[in-house]
């Protein structure tokens, strides 16, 4: 009788203790989606500029999620040059320099609302405005 319950015991505790160790972890999970669906970026809204460089300009439309991602609209010549995406880094307003498609990357911030920019083998800078 005493070896079943000793047997049972040394089974039961390390269930009990990766139950709770799981349940922290389930806890933490929740708290973070939490904190994620709750924030909202302090650059939230539609940004529109300009960029110009070596022979090429146009209009920057930046429209920016609630999360910190961000639509991409470039206009060169009055013509919708691409939409791509990409997003922030940190808390400084980084853009990520993410390609697009065409290879058009944004170097900068939008706490500056400026930075540079890069196109095949075009270079230059941009700014930009909150609407």
């Amino acid at each position: 009788m005493v070896k079943k319950l000793y047997f049972q015991f040394l089974i039961i505790l390390p269930l009990c203790l990766l139950s709770c160790i799981g349940a922290d972890e389930i806890l933490d999970n929740i708290h973070q989606n939490n904190a994620e669906e709750n924030y909202t970026s302090p650059y939230m809204g539609k940004w529109v500029g300009t960029y110009s460089g070596d022979a090429i300009s146009g209009t920057l439309i930046l429209n920016v999620s609630k999360s910190g991602s961000i639509e991409v609209t470039r206009v060169e010549n009055g013509n919708t040059g691409e939409v791509y995406y990409t997003g922030l880094q940190g808390s400084n307003g980084a853009l990520n320099p993410s390609p697009s498609p065409k290879g058009f990357i944004l170097y900068g911030s939008l706490h500056t609302k400026s930075g540079t920019w890069n196109f095949q083998h075009w270079s230059g800078s941009w700014s930009v405005s909150k609407q």
